[in-house]
């Protein structure tokens, strides 16, 4: 394989993404009033942000046209659109609210790791949902014409109420970045606890993958929170330095977003659909192994995997009395491993010499290792 096949775009991926794009570019001319309420001191968030959008959308689709997110992605849009869908709307609601806002999968996994999880997510979300409309010129503030003490709030050209300049609302209105940035660096500082102490996730980490994003949202939180610091006591020195710096983390994270771990925030709203499939096949028993009987498999994950094989031209058809291997539980696909080897060594290695397992009623063990 040439090193330009990694480099080739695939055509319907790109034509999406770049609609996306394009209706991205529609949705802030619209919001903006035609540009006249973007602010000039962020347009280079917005212009990091177009090019992310392109991205992300690029990625995004690329990954549902994988076959297995395919097969989950079609599965999610026939249910929840089926009349069976919306009866069960309170429960898909649910499901939204357990694997998007409450995330207590990974509380199953750790109290440390979903702690730091949730701080993370929460805090990055919730600076999203402030930064992208101010950079897009969706949200605004000016000043009450008749009232200076007062600040006039904006969503899409249209008044959405005043507050006092001094009251509460309006510290919290302008520190919301600085809370989403205390909460995210909670978050960096409870995940680097976690893995200097977890053995497994020292071994494992990538610096590229586990460690480079987490420096990169200290550095944006930690710049933004220098921003409020030089404002607030500092009487605005090196306002400007500083304002550059934060720009400048801001806009590589954006730009990066589409290549790195923090490309799962876009991704993780299609678990949703993952949790209900998984919740539809626990409806129902269990599928046995065809050699212990043992209880291993849904029964709508096996009939989606062997059309799975099928697609990719993998051994999906039996042969004979022979079973598929999709109907083996993983500890007799390991015994079944180990005799491949065994018979390629002439009977020097087989730990599970002792144990019986019904071969002739399997797929040839020596084809399964090789």
């Amino acid at each position: 394989m040439k090193i330009t096949d990694h480099l080739e775009l695939e055509p319907r991926p790109l034509l999406r993404a770049a609609l996306a794009t394009l209706a991205l570019g529609g949705l802030i001319a619209l919001g903006s009033g035609g540009g006249r309420w973007l602010d000039p001191a962020l347009l280079g968030y917005l212009i990091a942000s177009v090019f992310a959008c392109f991205g992300v959308a690029y990625r995004y689709f690329t990954w549902l046209e994988r076959p297995a997110t395919a097969m989950y992605w079609r599965w999610t849009l026939a249910t929840f659109l089926s009349r069976k869908g919306l009866a069960q709307l309170p429960r898909i609601g649910l499901t939204l609210l357990d694997q998007l806002l409450l995330q207590r999968f990974i509380k199953h996994r750790s109290i440390k790791r979903w702690g730091a999880h949730a701080c993370l997510a929460w805090g990055c979300l919730l600076a999203f949902a402030v930064t992208f409309p101010l950079v897009f010129g969706w949200a605004r503030f000016t000043s009450d014409g008749r009232n200076p003490d007062r600040y006039q709030a904006w969503l899409f050209g249209f008044p959405a109420g005043s507050f006092p300049l001094h009251s509460p609302q309006a510290w919290i209105t302008f520190h919301i970045l600085d809370l989403a940035a205390v909460m995210v660096l909670a978050g960096c500082a409870l995940a680097f606890l976690r893995r200097s102490r977890d053995a497994g996730d020292t071994a494992t980490q990538r610096f590229d993958l586990d460690i480079l994003p987490l420096l990169m949202l200290i550095a944006i939180s930690v710049t933004g929170l220098l921003l409020t610091a030089s404002e607030t006591w500092l009487q605005g020195r090196n306002f400007g330095t500083l304002a550059y710096i934060h720009e400048m983390t801001v806009i590589v994270m954006l730009l990066a977003l589409p290549f790195g771990k923090l490309f799962h925030i876009v991704q993780r709203p299609a678990q949703a659909g993952v949790a209900r499939y998984k919740a539809e096949g626990d409806a129902r028993p269990l599928l046995p192994c065809k050699a212990c009987a043992t209880p291993f498999i849904r029964f709508n994950q096996r009939a989606d995997l062997e059309a799975l094989w099928a697609q990719l031209g993998l051994d999906g058809a039996r042969h004979g009395n022979r079973v598929h291997h999709l109907d083996l539980c993983p500890r007799c696909k390991r015994r079944l491993l180990m005799q491949a080897q065994s018979l390629r060594l002439g009977g020097a290695f087989d730990p599970f010499a002792d144990i019986p397992l019904p071969v002739e009623a399997l797929a040839d063990p020596i084809s399964f290792g090789s």
